[in-house]
């Protein structure tokens, strides 16, 4: 009886010990991503302000080189954001192009969800978006 009781005892601790792992990834990861990623996914001066307090902590930057260095920051990031407007239909028909090649190499269901898969991205990719511009 007791060999029973011990065994469940075990299981049992095995499983809170995966659980508690599983809690303790998801909020490790929570907090990764809002005060890692989560300043590039806002505006640009969210980016701007981000960039300077790294260089600042990493350069141990004056006042005065900050305020000379975040203008070109800015720069930076809306010449890039330029270039991307510029590239995005390019860029768009290259994964068009090469979307089309793939059919050619699935069957009929396999079309089908391939196809859903795209609307899922471009549904979470207008999302994104959308919550950008209202930031």
């Amino acid at each position: 009886m007791s060999e029973k009781v011990n065994k469940w005892k075990l299981i049992a601790g095995l499983l809170l010990v995966l659980f508690l792992g599983i809690v303790a990834g998801a909020i490790g990861t929570g907090l990764y991503v809002k005060y890692r990623l989560d300043p590039f996914q806002k505006g640009s001066k969210s980016r701007e302000a981000f960039i300077i307090e790294k260089l600042s902590k990493e350069l141990d930057l004056t006042p005065n080189q900050k305020s000379k260095i975040g203008p070109i920051v800015n720069q930076m990031i809306e010449k890039r954001r330029e270039l991307y407007q510029k590239n995005r239909p390019e860029v768009k028909a290259i994964m068009d192009q090469g979307f089309t090649q793939i059919k050619e190499e699935l069957n009929e269901d396999q079309k089908k969800k391939l196809e859903a898969l795209r609307q899922k991205f471009k549904k979470r990719r207008a999302e994104r978006r959308a919550r950008r511009l209202r930031k």
